[in-house]
């Protein structure tokens, strides 16, 4: 097994991929939302400016788990970039695409954890 320098970090993008793969529209939002999951996936990491395998042994242990998290990433930066920073949660959430999202989100959690996602509680 990898060792991960930064498990704190990856404890975030674990959250973050809960938060993504189970957020729904027209439901309220608890703390931590879509913002949160956004900012400890793409904020805190870079991933939407280098690729993640470049945090192999820091936040991720393999080329899977980076691969994974790109295609996470494709759909979501996407639709981001498409509405902008400020939209409402449910824009994003009832965008065309969110499915891929949503979909994607949940396989690389069960990569990351070999479980299902379920809401992060803080």
């Amino acid at each position: 097994m990898t060792t991960i320098a930064w498990p704190d970090r990856r404890a975030d993008i674990i959250n973050a991929l809960s938060i993504l793969a189970t957020l729904r529209p027209h439901e309220p939002t608890p703390w931590p939302g879509l913002t949160e999951a956004v900012h400890w996936l793409i904020d805190d990491t870079f991933w939407d400016q280098h690729h993640p395998r470049h945090d192999i042994g820091t936040i991720l242990v393999s080329t899977n788990e980076a691969n994974a998290i790109t295609t996470t990433l494709e759909p979501l930066t996407a639709i981001l970039d498409e509405l902008g920073p400020t939209a409402p949660d449910d824009d994003y959430l009832t965008h065309p695409r969110w499915h891929e999202v949503t979909h994607a989100a949940t396989n690389t959690h069960q990569l990351m954890t070999g479980k299902t996602p379920t809401r992060p509680r803080h």
